[in-house]
């Protein structure tokens, strides 16, 4: 039995660790939460929470619920910006769900809170990510009490620091998407499986599980790994009581999503503007890729999302090498490997298997291109780093934990100073483009519906954008290019984040008009037409030379 006076004691220090965390985490944040413009994918996430569908087949449109219509000709800057906005009045939940449904490869739950977010907050860039800023900074709580049940109290404070400054967690808590969402769910069922799994827990403990389960399933599908986890972490416990309560559990999260996972075979079918994005050749480095997966976590990399700059280095992986050899001289490694610890080693392996098992399946490449999909295994990584410090001696876990947050330096430096996301300049593309252009220019632009609205986000709202979505089928070239470019002074080619789409309007303008100027900006490429010279008449017989 704890003395109270010690429990005290912890329990101040566990505060205390939150706090300093917090902090830390805010602090991070806050330098990179405005530094870069949105990404595609934040911009999607805008048009589901106001209501808009994006990635339905041209026919399929509907005006009037406000799907995305490629107009016929040039439209001003604003009439793109709309499908990111709340209409007046501001559609309904029921919009959001007829777009998600329509549109997104996973469930609703995030986009209906965030549609309540920004009805409030507004749709501007930093308003839609510090939505996720919050769920991360509502993480810290949850994560400080697991490792004080799983580590003792030398294990709280090293794992909030590597949760506020851990690269990977600073890059998803300021994107506008779900992960950060799912690392608070993730981190609460585990909690709540714990104490399921003690017996002298009764009551409502089972319904609090579901709910949270649920909410999980909903966000996002892959977090049915980490509920897998739980599930059989809490089977394997025995005896028959808990397995009874288990598949009470259980049965109450299917109740709770039966109403949209019955919806899941007609929405993952249908036609999408980026169908098949995941698809590619079979590789040897899908075989290494769980591993890989794994050991990003544990390391803090950020992954193919940002600039190699803001890759970590060396030091992280060596510190990580040091803290495992300590923990293997200290003759630690079984405690750390036993009874209720073995639930997070399940919840860190479980997504990483589960997204290459996905490939194996599905045949696609999900666990190299995708490797946000295992983000919600993050907190867990992080949970064993800290419940391995806590197996050290106290100065060695101080210089340790100091040497891991300096491996992160450059990559949180890096983040900071980085001007775009995904390698999508959109706010450096607009300021280009604003700083040239004429009453009478044309911009086309060659992306997905989402593109075309993250860059109409930063012109004027009287640009004249032309809207070319080649997975639409809606143009043909010469024809619609003859069409757009007809009495305007200058046409601008943009092309960025066109899924592998090619573009052969670019092979026509070359060939039929005059090339004033092309810019490589990371993914995106600008390229500026001007009129075709007039060809000149050659002197007939006997003109003077």
């Amino acid at each position: 039995m704890v003395p109270a006076r010690l429990r005290l004691r912890h329990r101040r220090l566990r505060l205390w660790s939150v706090a300093l965390a917090v902090a830390l985490a805010g602090a991070a944040r806050l330098a990179v939460v405005d530094r870069q413009s949105l990404w595609a994918d934040e911009v999607f996430s805008l048009a589901m929470a106001t209501g808009h569908s994006l990635e339905h087949a041209a026919a399929e449109a509907n005006a009037g619920l406000g799907d995305y219509v490629e107009p016929a000709g040039p439209a001003p800057a604003a009439a793109f910006r709309r499908y990111a906005e709340h209409e007046e009045p501001a559609a309904g939940p029921g919009r959001v769900l007829r777009a998600v449904r329509l549109s997104d490869t996973s469930p609703p739950l995030y986009y209906l809170l965030l549609h309540g977010w920004t009805r409030a907050a507004g749709t501007g860039d930093v308003a839609l990510r510090l939505f996720s800023v919050l769920w991360s900074l509502a993480t810290l709580p949850v994560l400080a009490t697991l490792a004080a049940r799983l580590g003792g109290p030398g294990a709280v404070l090293p794992a909030c620091t590597l949760f506020a400054v851990v690269p990977v967690g600073v890059l998803y808590s300021t994107e506008g998407r779900m992960y950060s969402m799912l690392w608070f769910l993730a981190s609460a069922l585990v909690l709540l499986t714990l104490d399921l799994g003690r017996p002298e827990r009764r009551g409502l403990r089972e319904v609090g599980w579901a709910v949270t389960a649920a909410a999980g399933l909903l966000t996002h599908y892959f977090f049915v790994f980490v509920w897998a986890a739980c599930a059989a972490w809490l089977a394997a416990r025995g005896p028959a009581p808990r397995r009874r309560r288990l598949a009470v559990a259980a049965v109450v999260t299917g109740l709770l999503v039966a109403w949209w996972y019955v919806l899941v075979p007609e929405t993952l079918g249908r036609w999408r503007v980026t169908a098949g994005w995941l698809d590619g050749p079979r590789t040897p480095a899908l075989a290494g890729a769980p591993f890989q997966l794994a050991w990003g976590l544990l390391t803090g990399d950020p992954g193919p999302h940002v600039t190699a700059r803001a890759r970590p280095g060396w030091l992280p992986s060596g510190t990580l090498a040091a803290i495992l050899v300590g923990v293997v001289a200290r003759g630690q490694v079984r405690a750390l490997t036993a009874g209720r610890r073995r639930l997070v080693w399940l919840w860190w392996l479980a997504p990483c298997a589960g997204v290459a098992l996905f490939d194996v399946l599905l045949g696609t490449r999900a666990s190299l291109v995708a490797p946000r999909y295992v983000l919600a295994a993050l907190p867990a990584a992080l949970l064993l780093v800290a419940l391995g410090l806590a197996r050290l001696p106290g100065a060695a876990r101080a210089a340790l934990l100091a040497l891991l947050v300096l491996g992160w330096v450059p990559s949180l430096r890096a983040l900071a100073r980085s001007e775009s996301r995904a390698f999508e300049p959109f706010r450096k593309i607009g300021a280009i483009l604003e700083s040239s252009r004429g009453a009478s220019d044309v911009m086309i632009v060659h992306s997905i519906p989402s593109g075309v609205i993250g860059l109409a986000r930063h012109l004027g709202g009287d640009a004249a954008l032309a809207s070319w979505v080649p997975q639409l089928g809606r143009r043909v070239v010469p024809d619609d290019l003859e069409a757009l470019e007809a009495g305007r002074r200058r046409t601008v080619l943009v092309i960025v984040h066109a899924v592998g789409a090619p573009a052969p309007q670019e092979a026509w303008l070359r060939a039929h008009a005059t090339l004033l100027a092309e810019v490589r900006l990371e993914a995106a490429r600008l390229l500026a037409f001007g009129p075709a010279p007039a060809p000149t008449a050659r002197p007939g017989p006997g003109t003077a030379r």
